[in-house]
């Protein structure tokens, strides 16, 4: 008996291939053509050689401008998010010593209203584009949280909130590779434009 050279099943006696290859063969769908996804790199680009691979491997490929949009508003809605934590923190402490109202005093105080104040600088910083302002904003909104779960508050709104100061943290960080990449194509290069 012959034995097939795909599959190593039997073939019956007076046929070319086994019954399993035959009714693969039968029901197989015609293989699709390949087509590269469009944001895939000109055949240019991947015939170079390693040299300059390895010249461009520092620069960010540039970001698609549905990203780059997403990131803006990420950043936007984030440093509006502070602003709102620092006008809210001011806005109440201010009314609870004034008001001297004994259920809010213990959550907003005169302290609360500095770190209203802190926060809207930072807002305004991060508005700017500065990745350290935003770096401490989460420092301090963590140490917070962690403050308040060590005295037996648990707020998962707060972890919530946290995620989503990291994708703006994340957000600013696109937006930021991608000016200095803007900046560095605009630079002159060569050493006469530089001379010059």
């Amino acid at each position: 008996m012959a034995v097939c050279k795909r599959c190593g099943c039997a073939i019956p006696i007076g046929r070319k291939s086994c019954d399993m290859c035959a009714a693969v063969d039968a029901v197989a769908p015609a293989q699709p053509v390949w087509t590269p996804p469009k944001e895939a790199a000109a055949p240019h680009e991947l015939s170079a050689s390693a040299a300059s691979w390895a010249a461009a491997s520092g620069a960010a490929r540039p970001a698609l401008p549905a990203d780059l949009k997403k990131a803006q508003k990420k950043v936007r809605e984030a440093w509006q998010f502070i602003a709102a934590i620092g006008l809210l923190n001011i806005g109440v402490g201010i009314l609870a010593e004034a008001a001297n109202i004994t259920p809010l005093l213990n959550y907003f105080d005169w302290f609360s209203v500095g770190v209203g104040v802190v926060f809207l600088v930072l807002a305004y910083f991060i508005r700017g584009g500065s990745m350290v302002a935003m770096g401490i904003t989460i420092g301090l909104y963590a140490l917070d949280t962690a403050l308040l779960f060590w005295t037996g508050h648990f707020a998962i709104v707060r972890i919530v909130i946290l995620v989503f100061l990291l994708q703006g943290l994340g957000s600013l960080n696109l937006l930021r590779q991608q000016r200095k990449a803007a900046a560095q194509q605009q630079t002159p290069t060569g050493p006469d434009q530089r001379a010059a």
